[in-house]
């Protein structure tokens, strides 16, 4: 027979993750080197200059992603644009994630295993790992004609030599960063691979991609110049086990995500996680992008999402990306990103105050995840903010043109945590940890069967592990 505890202790005033895990409330910190570098500079909401880590640690951020490319720079990008040399790269991935450290954050860090801009259409081989391939097995694994002359044995070799290539390179980063005394918490292993990592050796469906810039193209974008991509699910598995067991070799309780793009929308995630893990694929934690304006999805809906799957595979999901706009324009008054947003257009207008009302609901409504298996969600990008010149001209953006050293508008200005003059929007108030009101309920063993909250009822099923012994709550 259940009972209620008596009224002293009915009512304990507890942080809202008294119960399980820390629910993270992070964000994208890859580009804060190269903004500040540019001569960018962060204040907080009353003005004073300071360093940005401090700025978000302090406002409740506890979660740095940190996307490491192999080695970014002109002539190794997509032929059309590159990302700037001496960012993203090595050296700056491992400044960032000791600055990450130092304010408190837990690290989230990402191998996107290319020197460029990766995501599912879109994974280019790193051009260090193109010359070593050449070196050592004498094929060019740019080349058009080529590679859609592969024999199977050839495929195979090349297979093998990624494997090797993978592992040593992720176990190197991985040592470096345990050297340095910031082995991440959360690894993943590249970045939006809805289309499969490293085209054109590791494919999750058959496709066709551009030998002029590398990415999958379709429909009438086809041509006969097309590098062939067939599907082969047995090589993403492969590939992706052989980061996974270099970074268990290194630090056994990181955890590892697989993310792909798409959150929300269940059929995606089943149709790939279907695959990889018929195909033999290991992975801790799952990986969504949810973004309202690409998704086309509601806030209930990620939720129901990340209740089916979460349930489906028996993992955890933590929302890698998502992201809102608080101006409908750049400063310069061109369109700015995730400005088409139908389902919240007169729900979370394009203000600061929409914007934080959505992301502070968003927050909210990942926790009501059953079994708290939503374990956080990252935004991107809180610091891409925008730098210019004593002319006014820009100076930050998201690539450079290959054919002219022009940099490329910064299509997210509109969408960090700081304004157009790098002070923080409001919207970081909801990065704070709120503290709740939780009456508890225990049966007749002390063992907690139901928590009332400030917020609502909770079904506790998942804080059964709790126990009330001497007066205090305390992990079975």
């Amino acid at each position: 027979m259940k009972r209620i505890i008596s009224a002293a202790l009915a009512s304990l005033m507890l942080t809202s993750t008294a119960f399980a895990q820390d629910f993270y409330k992070g964000g994208d910190v890859t580009q804060v080197n190269y903004i500040e570098d540019l001569g960018g500079k962060y204040y907080t909401q009353d003005g004073t200059e300071e360093d940005v880590f401090k700025i978000l640690s302090d406002a409740g951020m506890n979660m740095a992603r940190i996307r490491l490319s192999n080695n970014p720079g002109k002539g190794r990008g997509d032929g059309y644009y590159y990302m700037p040399d001496g960012y993203q790269d090595e050296a700056d991935c491992l400044e960032l994630a000791k600055r990450a450290k130092t304010a408190g954050m837990d690290i989230q860090f990402t191998f996107n295993y290319s020197d460029y801009w990766s995501n599912g259409t879109r994974q280019i081989i790193p051009s260090d790992w193109v010359e070593e391939i050449k070196e050592d097995l004498g094929y060019d694994v740019k080349d058009a004609d080529f590679l859609n002359a592969l024999t199977d044995e050839q495929r195979t070799e090349i297979r093998e030599k990624l494997k090797t290539i993978i592992y040593d390179y992720t176990y190197d980063i991985m040592t470096k960063l345990k050297e340095q005394d910031t082995i991440p918490q959360y690894v993943s292993l590249g970045n939006e691979i809805n289309g499969g990592i490293l085209f054109p050796f590791a494919n999750t469906y058959d496709a066709n991609m551009s030998s002029d810039n590398f990415e999958l193209v379709f429909d009438e974008d086809k041509s006969e110049d097309d590098i062939k991509c067939p599907m082969d699910w047995e090589a993403l598995a492969e590939l992706l086990n052989t980061g996974y067991d270099a970074v268990k070799a290194v630090s056994p309780e990181s955890q590892v995500i697989i993310h792909i793009a798409e959150g929300s929308k269940e059929s995606v995630f089943t149709w790939f996680f279907d695959k990889f893990e018929e195909a033999g694929g290991k992975y801790d934690i799952i990986g969504a992008s949810y973004y309202p304006a690409w998704s086309g999805n509601t806030i209930e809906t990620c939720v129901e999402f990340c209740n089916t799957i979460s349930a489906k595979y028996d993992k955890d999901i933590i929302i890698m990306e998502t992201g809102f706009n608080w101006n409908a324009t750049r400063k310069d008054g061109e369109p700015g990103q995730l400005v088409d947003i139908d389902i919240y257009k007169d729900v979370y207008p394009p203000t600061l105050e929409g914007h934080k009302a959505f992301i502070t609901d968003l927050f909210a409504q990942l926790q009501t995840v059953e079994d708290r298996r939503c374990i956080g969600a990252i935004y991107w990008d809180p610091c891409m903010i925008h730098v210019e010149d004593e002319n006014g001209n820009n100076l930050a953006g998201w690539a450079y043109s290959e054919a002219t050293d022009e940099v490329e508008p910064n299509v997210v200005e509109n969408t960090t945590l700081f304004d157009f003059d790098g002070k923080a929007i409001s919207t970081l108030d909801a990065f704070a940890s709120e503290e709740q009101v939780f009456t508890l309920c225990f049966d007749e063993n002390g063992i907690l069967v139901k928590a009332l909250t400030s917020n609502g009822a909770a079904d506790a099923a998942s804080y059964k592990t709790y126990v009330l012994k001497d007066g205090a709550l305390t992990l079975k």
